[in-house]
């Protein structure tokens, strides 16, 4: 340990972390669905396009189109992280609208952004 530090005992640390484990994530740490305000390509379909916003500021786009001649498509809804600096676009694709919002969570979760060069609004 660094000099005039010492390790709590564990009956200490066990209930800080607990009550830590219960702070739920601040409104401005959630991605949030907003519909497109008009329908875009490929599909112009207004009422299956969304932007996803962090921060109120958009980082990627889920939409539903089942033309794509792709076989690596996995099913008709499409999501796509922005490429953004701190962060390198990727895409994918989906069966459902919850599991392309459920692919996009975990593709951003597993994004390593670097704080110094994120912008904020």
């Amino acid at each position: 340990m660094p000099d005039g530090l010492r390790k709590l005992p564990d009956h200490v640390v066990a209930p800080l972390l607990r009550a830590l484990m219960t702070i739920p994530y601040r409104p401005e740490s959630q991605l949030r669905l907003k519909q497109a305000e008009y329908g875009r390509p490929p599909g112009y379909d207004q009422k299956r396009d969304y932007n996803v916003l962090f921060r109120g500021r958009p980082v990627g786009r889920i939409w539903h189109f089942d033309r794509y001649d792709d076989p690596r498509r996995k099913g008709p809804w499409h999501w796509d992280v922005r490429d953004d600096p701190p962060r390198k676009g990727l895409w994918g694709s989906s069966p459902t609208l919850e599991s392309a919002m459920a692919d996009f969570r975990r593709t951003w979760d597993a994004m390593e952004p670097n704080v110094s060069q994120m912008r904020w609004p």
